[in-house]
């Protein structure tokens, strides 16, 4: 008893598993099975797998550490993220609503979450968690540029330019502001302030601002 006890030591430290509340060890027909693991080590794995587009071995990761430890903040924005990445939208709300249900200062998982729900066409929902955000942080140029997407689909333009100027004052290589800028200027009739925005957007290497010089700017 004493030398069973002794190997099953010896093996969780060959293995430097941290001590917390997450970590567990059982016996499975006689054979030491470790479900303890270094939480962090976990995500930043998944991360890395993200950066590599493999999203699906991503989820996998974030997977894992939520199994053990449902609650913990960065497993569940990261695993959010991932489902955004996937266009699954629903599952990328539960996330966001569960982590901000945790820490509701969190300005970058607020303007995330408005991010999907301005893909599942909920403008005003998106437009009041980016005010959330800004309120929390003034200077997160994309809970700006979130807002600005949700005003102008609710063909809210110059609200929308309100928006977007604030972005691009952050932030003055936010490509996609000036290109977004310029289609709400050109839904008011400013087609010279819209082609202005589209060639600064085209010269920071946005591609469809090309085709919308090359149709309405001569």
């Amino acid at each position: 008893m004493v030398k069973s006890c002794l190997c099953i030591l010896l093996l969780v430290d060959s293995l430097s598993i941290r001590a917390q509340q997450s970590d567990t060890v059982h016996m499975n027909k006689g054979t030491v099975v470790l479900t303890a693991y270094d939480d962090d080590r976990m995500i930043k794995q998944g991360d890395s797998l993200l950066d590599l587009n493999k999203t699906q071995e991503a989820i996998a990761k974030y997977n894992t550490v939520l199994e053990l430890s449902p609650t913990n903040k960065k497993a569940l924005s990261s695993r959010a993220f991932a489902y955004l990445q996937l266009d699954d939208y629903h599952h990328a709300l539960q996330d966001y609503d569960q982590v901000i249900r945790l820490d509701s200062t969190d300005f970058r998982n607020l303007s995330n979450r408005a991010l999907v729900k301005w893909f599942l066409k909920n403008y005003k929902g998106a437009i009041t968690d980016c005010d959330k955000a800004i309120k929390l942080n003034a200077k997160y140029a994309h809970a700006y540029f979130h807002k600005g997407i949700s005003e102008y689909a609710l063909h809210k333009y110059r609200e929308a330019i309100v928006c977007y100027d604030q972005a691009i004052q952050l932030d003055p290589t936010f490509t996609r502001a000036f290109y977004n800028r310029g289609n709400s200027k050109f839904e008011l009739n400013d087609q010279t302030g819209a082609c202005t925005d589209w060639s600064t957007a085209k010269s920071q290497g946005h591609e469809m601002s090309g085709s919308m010089i090359q149709k309405y700017c001569k």
